[in-house]
């Protein structure tokens, strides 16, 4: 894996007031530590750090200098950055001493290569469920990324944490997880469709409710002709036992 080269300053004081001081002279202060290491407060000029650190993952191993310190490297990772949760800018930054021949835990992002047939020959969609694992290996084994080939997923298809190969690494995310999955495509009517989807619609309800009418004319037009029937009988009736009498 990649390493970078980073020096940084001690740093005198702590607290607010010093980490202030120091972000007003376009410095951030930071902390080294590690289970070999006891804590020293540095500082690091932040146009330093962002060329060192732009375009590059977290998780690469930092050869870091301290300044006064002639001879003595440290391979550290960042661990925690801390940030204004309004401009963003950097408050604080965490730097772990790691020794060499034990494992560490950090987490590793992950890298999805290929075009899935479910999404070139069938226009599905790719959703990323987890972009990133959590693993377990030694520092010279970290991966920079995980690069996995999604290429032969197709519509419904998923990649888990259980399908990932890889050397040298133990990954402590729960393998059931999913990372990747392409879904059928979302149908999207255009305005025209739709106008005639509405349309269609309305003619459908106008001609039931016209339906409707004509029976309850109809009905009603019957039971006037039986009630009409009705009364010429009674009327009959009546007629033909007058004559008798």
């Amino acid at each position: 894996m990649k390493e970078v080269n980073l020096t940084v300053g001690r740093r005198d004081g702590t607290g607010r007031g010093t980490g202030r001081r120091l972000r007003q002279a376009g410095e951030v202060p930071g902390i080294v530590y590690g289970p070999e290491t006891k804590p020293i407060p540095v500082k690091v000029v932040y146009q330093k750090l962002y060329r060192v650190m732009h375009g590059i993952p977290l998780n690469t191993i930092i050869n870091l200098d301290i300044e006064g310190e002639s001879g003595v490297s440290r391979k550290v990772l960042i661990r925690e950055i801390q940030k204004d949760p309004v401009t963003g800018s950097l408050l604080h930054l965490d730097f772990h001493h790691i020794p060499l021949d034990k494992p560490i835990t950090l987490t590793v992002p992950i890298k999805t290569v290929g075009i899935p047939i479910g999404v070139k020959n069938f226009g599905g969609i790719v959703e990323h469920i987890r972009r990133e694992i959590d693993i377990s290996c030694l520092p010279t084994d970290i991966p920079g990324e995980i690069e996995v080939d999604i290429s032969e997923l197709n519509i419904g298809a998923s990649l888990h944490v259980s399908d990932l190969k890889l050397e040298n690494v133990t990954v402590l995310t729960n393998p059931t997880r999913t990372l990747v999955t392409v879904v059928a495509p979302t149908v999207v009517k255009s305005e025209a469709e739709a106008a005639a989807e509405a349309v269609a619609e309305g003619e459908a309800a106008e001609g039931e409710e016209g339906a409707e009418g004509a029976e309850g004319a109809e009905g009603k037009e019957a039971a006037e002709d039986k009630a009409e029937k009705g009364e010429e009988k009674k009327k009959k009736k009546e007629e033909g036992g007058g004559k008798k009498h």
